[in-house]
């Protein structure tokens, strides 16, 4: 079993600074407005804040010195979605890299629609090389 995340989540203006990045964006179909705010990542308090804020979810947290990972069901069906920040530095303060290890697409992208609210423009990239999705 691959310990490699569903999604790797980062924010539009770092997928932007990168050319590499940048030109795989474009060829695959993906529009990217001009005009969106560069987007920043949540300090973990912020993304329970909005995890919290979700109705007919449920999360279940594992908060440690060096983890942070939710568990997240719905109320209503057996969609689920798993997130950590993987490099966890223990401050929930500080804004962190985050992804999804599992999950039902539907509450991935209802959390990241969420967070692209408060944080500004992602883009989810996904572990088989499908195609990016930007969130904004």
């Amino acid at each position: 079993m691959s310990n490699a995340p569903l999604y790797t989540v980062i924010t539009l203006s770092e997928a932007l600074q990168d050319p590499a990045t940048r030109d795989w964006l474009l060829s695959t179909g993906v529009s990217i407005p001009n005009d969106l705010p560069p987007g920043k990542d949540p300090t973990p308090l912020e993304m329970q804040a909005i995890l919290e804020g979700i109705s007919g979810l449920r999360m279940v947290y594992k908060i440690t010195a060096n983890t942070w990972q939710a568990s997240i069901t719905s109320r209503k069906d057996v969609s689920w979605a798993s997130l950590r920040f993987p490099a966890f530095t223990g401050d929930l303060e500080l804004p962190q890299k985050y992804c999804f290890d599992g999950g039902w697409d539907e509450v991935i992208l209802l959390i990241a629609s969420r967070v692209a609210r408060r944080c500004g423009s992602l883009v989810l990239l996904h572990d088989s090389g499908a195609a990016p999705q930007v969130i904004y």
